[in-house]
């Protein structure tokens, strides 16, 4: 799911019941990531970016396919009055966003 936050883009995903978050954008031609195809790699939940492949690792942001790129990933907290982001981990420049979603 696609969701702004603090006028940032984040994609955040529920994969089996955990909640991630990263930023909605991929680095390479600023693909919708909430858009990609969840997979996982050595046991861990990645993102596929829709347009060209780029494979982010949703706990850290890290790219996969691509040595030293990455997007910001979010720690998220449920709670009974909403889902909220932390700062963001990682690559990311201009102001942090955090806050409520929803």
């Amino acid at each position: 799911m696609g969701v702004t936050v603090d006028g940032k883009e984040v994609a955040l995903f529920n994969v089996e019941g955990r909640y991630y978050a990263v930023g909605g954008r991929c680095p390479h031609r600023s693909g919708p990531l909430a858009k990609g195809k969840v997979e996982r790699v050595e046991g861990k939940p990645a993102i596929r970016c829709p347009l060209h492949g780029w494979l982010f690792e949703l706990e850290t942001g890290r790219c996969l396919t691509r040595p030293g790129a990455g997007v910001p990933s979010y720690p998220v907290e449920c709670r009974e009055d909403g889902v909220f982001l932390g700062a963001p981990h990682g690559e990311v420049s201009g102001p942090s966003p955090s806050g409520q979603i929803g």
